[in-house]
């Protein structure tokens, strides 16, 4: 049983690629990039435990704000982030700050420990009356984090994807030409769980972040992790699971840390060593909780038809694979158009189920939802 005074840690640290990241920005080739990989897949941990502790050790002064902290109002939660990145840290900086670089309106009082309480002004308006007042403070406050550092920054915006809505084009816009002109000072790290808004993103030639950064897979967790997680479930229980048994677990939870997370905390609870039992459960509730049966059942027939053959690889606007599409949804005769296999594919990918991977490839967007696919095709049987 694990010792009241000893922390046992759970964050499997990944240093090496922290630091390759943080390489390949320095090299100055490149002055962002974008980092994909589904839900739950460990994003944000390493974002925050491993990549920006290893940018602030190296010199760069970071900033983390992710666009789901305010849904409505992303830019608002990008104001603040920046506003709170920009002020002054130690008291040095503090001091400078006061002497050198006085701004106005907004007081605030610093507890300097032995030289008493010395105020400092700033003005970060994040919540502006007017989007356009608030939007031409980005490029201030920016550069106001970069005064504040040592001319090295490195922004990491979680979860971009939310800001491909047509709502948010303005914003992203506006991001770009920020980022843009600085890039000499300003590193970028985006991240994303979503392929088909990523492409809408960074891809579509109209989009104003075309072309600004490449997207790159995030890399899967190993057996180093899933070692790594038992080592510490055994010295906070006292009970040791088989890592072969740990490994087949992680597996059929697509390797996905976030899942194998829950099944280890409910094995904690409920006793025993039997983690292949319980990651099934945790895997069936995600999985219902995921909505998936209810969307099936929604969708066209055409539409499954469609979803059938991305996950069979079959490509999709040959004649015979539309001669098999009409016959499947009680069409004789005559193949489907292209344009009517079209349709449907634009639909899938309007409501985010497939994207697009190549010239005419599609693949399932959500993983766990293209495994279970695979491993039962009968529920994309048209029934009708």
């Amino acid at each position: 049983m694990v010792n009241p005074t000893e922390t046992i840690s759970w964050h499997y640290p990944r240093a090496d690629l922290a630091q390759g990241y943080l390489a390949t920005l320095d090299a100055g080739l490149i002055s962002s990039m974008v980092l994909f990989a589904p839900r739950r897949k460990g994003k944000t941990e390493f974002v925050l435990e491993d990549l920006l502790p290893a940018a602030e050790a190296a010199g760069y002064r970071t900033v983390y704000c992710s666009m789901w902290q305010n849904r409505s109002d992303p830019l608002a939660a990008l104001l603040l982030a920046l506003s709170n990145a920009a002020k002054p840290r130690s008291f040095g900086e503090k001091l400078q700050d006061k002497l050198f670089r006085p701004l106005k309106k907004t007081s605030v009082e610093l507890n300097a420990g032995p030289f008493g309480k010395v105020k400092a002004e700033a003005e970060f308006n994040a919540r502006s009356a007017s989007s356009q007042a608030a939007l031409q403070s980005l490029p201030e406050l920016v550069d106001a984090v970069i005064a504040a550092s040592k001319g090295k920054v490195l922004i990491a915006l979680d979860e971009i994807q939310h800001l491909a809505k047509p709502e948010f084009q303005e914003l992203v816009a506006a991001l770009r030409t920020t980022l843009d002109v600085r890039k000499k000072s300003v590193k970028t790290v985006f991240t994303g769980s979503s392929r088909n808004r990523l492409q809408m993103m960074f891809s579509q030639i109209k989009a104003p972040l075309f072309q600004f950064s490449q997207t790159t897979d995030f890399p899967d967790l190993d057996a180093r992790f899933v070692g790594f997680i038992m080592s510490s479930f055994h010295q906070a229980t006292g009970r040791e699971v088989p890592l072969a048994e740990a490994n087949a677990a992680f597996a059929a939870l697509s390797a996905t840390p976030g899942l194998f997370h829950d099944a280890v905390e409910r094995l904690m609870k409920m006793g025993g060593i039997d983690i292949m039992t319980i990651s099934r459960q945790v895997l069936m509730e995600s999985r219902d909780a995921s909505g998936y049966v209810q969307r099936l059942m929604e969708m066209r027939p055409l539409d499954r038809e469609v979803m059938r053959a991305v996950i069979g690889r079959v490509p999709l606007y040959t004649e015979e694979t539309r001669r098999q599409l009409a016959l499947a949804v009680g069409i004789e005769g005559e193949p489907l158009t292209t344009r009517q296999v079209q349709i449907a594919v634009e639909r899938l990918v309007t409501e985010q189920i497939i994207y697009q991977a190549g010239r005419g490839v599609y693949e399932i967007e959500d993983d766990q939802l293209a495994e279970w696919l695979r491993s039962s095709p009968e529920l994309i049987a048209n029934d009708e």
